[in-house]
């Protein structure tokens, strides 16, 4: 029994022994890496910088070098991060921090040495930068704005419609390119947008075209549509018929005085219509042929929240007296 005791006594020293002699081991490996990390260090950094808000049509050649070179001393802590990757990006904003010449974006680093303050902290000294000013080649490309075709298939469910027109975020598309491809282009379409059955709003994205491949830019190269979707009706009117540019001294008598007119707009907007709405006329200007006895008639005043309208009957006859 004696023994029994003995040998779980030992063993349970044991396992106290084999775990206060891990937390003492780790305890001088963190006293260790704490220590080395609380030292200076001289460490090599590349900065691969990277151009932002450039002009449209401005592009950077393949032969530029945009890497920096800097050296720099810090405790070990701060240069913990490049321990894996002695590589890290820099954007620099091309309207406020670099300078033209010739064909040339200029980065002078002794001009913007806060940028590597802000990288490296203000406890890091910077030993040198190589080179001092990094030189980004670049082209200019020719530009110009064309207009913007909508191609959209978009039925709507029983007696809704669209007020007016759909309306894109802008009419015209920024094309950019070698003058002599975009000499070419005249309008740019849309991609197609296909929708059925719409009886709300409209809201959405849709991508341009782009039949040039890699040879053009479009700036956007996506434009929103959107359009206010309303139950619609139908409604009529009589509405007299106006006779203008009677030839003098003549004596018009026609038929029909009046003609129907059927029009088309929204429920919020129906009660308002009014007869003074419209106009429908007849132009004596367009009678050519004396042997004819009629004229076409045009309704010529809508008013702008009606979608459409008509005439009922297309036109008037009459008779030419002294």
């Amino acid at each position: 029994m004696k023994k029994l005791i003995s040998k779980k006594t030992f063993s349970t020293l044991k396992k106290r022994n084999i775990k206060l002699f891990g937390f003492f081991l780790v305890a001088a490996f963190l006293f260790l890496m704490l220590t080395k990390f609380s030292e200076s260090y001289t460490q090599v950094v590349y900065l691969n910088l990277k151009l932002t808000n450039l002009e449209d049509e401005i592009v950077i050649l393949n032969d530029s070098s945009n890497i920096a070179e800097v050296t720099v001393k810090a405790k070990g802590f701060n240069l913990l991060k490049y321990l894996f990757s002695s590589t890290v990006s820099l954007d620099i904003d091309a309207q406020t921090e670099v300078f033209k010449k010739d064909k040339s974006l200029f980065w002078d680093v002794s001009n913007n040495r806060y940028r590597l303050i802000q990288e490296f902290g203000n406890t890091a000294d910077i030993l040198s930068v190589k080179p001092d000013t990094v030189e980004f080649h670049y082209d200019v490309l020719s530009s110009k704005n064309v207009p913007l075709i909508l191609d959209n298939d978009i039925t709507y469910a029983e007696g809704y419609d669209v007020v007016g027109q759909l309306e894109l975020s802008q009419d015209s598309v920024k094309v950019i390119g070698s003058k002599q491809v975009i000499d070419s282009i005249k309008e740019i379409v849309t991609e197609p947008i296909v929708l059925a059955d719409i009886n709300k709003d409209i809201d959405a994205s849709i991508a341009l075209l782009n039949n040039n491949g890699n040879k053009i830019s479009l700036v956007p190269d996506k434009i929103k549509i959107n359009g206010v979707v309303k139950r619609f009706t139908e409604g009529k009117l009589n509405i007299p018929v106006k006779l203008v540019n009677v030839p003098l001294g003549k004596k018009i008598n026609y038929f029909p005085k009046n003609v129907d007119v059927v029009y088309y707009v929204d429920l919020d907007n129906y009660n308002i219509v009014k007869p003074q709405n419209f106009e429908v006329i007849c132009d004596f200007k367009e009678f050519k042929d004396e042997s004819k006895r009629y004229l076409d008639l045009k309704l010529t005043k809508t008013p702008l929240f009606v979608k459409r309208a008509r005439t009922l009957q297309n036109r008037i006859e009459f008779i030419i007296s002294d």
